[in-house]
């Protein structure tokens, strides 16, 4: 995953990229599964994954967990670029695989550059198209949760991911036990109402792969 071919410099050449990293303070670093990339109580950077998968959960109070995204390379997340302000002390980003995380200056992305890059007024841009995104990925979430049943919430979940893939086929961005802290329900009944939605007739389910029959 390059910077250019990432969201947040989209129509920006290369070499004018590298000229705003210095102005953006721009730091790479490498972190390991299950290590902590960004906590949003004290995050005031925005961060691009250049590789690897990593997870934006919640911590609840009584020690479960909520998966609030899963972000792949290019995934963007931190300071501005998140709708994940309800209760920023349990909120964090946490590698799932091996990563590289380029960090950038928040502040300094959003105010006029001081070396007047001229691609800044795109980037400013730029953001606001991957607000609009995350805001329509919002909705979406929303509409899951708002099910009442974990048969509704699974069959609402798998339909989205089915538009977005353009087939009855596709593959869960995560693991079945992560699946459940997505939709915020308990991982046995889960399970259950998994395996009652194929004896129905309603899936078919391989591992991470799921079919919409």
């Amino acid at each position: 995953m390059n910077t250019d071919e990432n969201q947040l410099f989209s129509g920006i050449p290369r070499e004018q990229v590298e000229q705003m990293l210095p102005c953006l303070e721009a730091s790479r670093r490498e972190f390991s599964a299950g290590r902590l990339i960004y906590s949003y109580q004290s995050g005031k950077t925005a961060a691009i994954l250049l590789k690897g998968t990593a997870s934006v959960v919640r911590y609840e109070a009584n020690g479960s967990r909520t998966i609030l995204e899963s972000l792949g390379e290019g995934g963007i997340f931190g300071a501005g670029l998140d709708f994940h302000t309800e209760s920023l002390g349990s909120v964090h980003v946490i590698c799932d695989s091996s990563c590289q995380v380029l960090f950038l200056n928040y502040e300094k992305m959003i105010r006029p550059c001081r070396n007047a890059c001229p691609r800044h007024l795109d980037l400013v841009q730029n953001i606001l198209s991957i607000l609009s995104r995350k805001s329509r990925l919002l909705g979406e979430r929303v509409e899951v949760l708002s099910q009442r049943s974990i048969r509704d919430k699974l069959m609402c979940y798998f339909s989205q991911l089915a538009a977005k893939q353009g087939a009855s086929t596709f593959t869960l961005p995560f693991s079945m036990m992560d699946l459940a802290d997505f939709l915020s329900v308990n991982r046995s009944a889960m399970v259950r109402e998994l395996k009652s939605m194929r004896e129905d007739g309603l899936v078919a389910v391989n591992r991470r792969e799921i079919t919409l029959l």
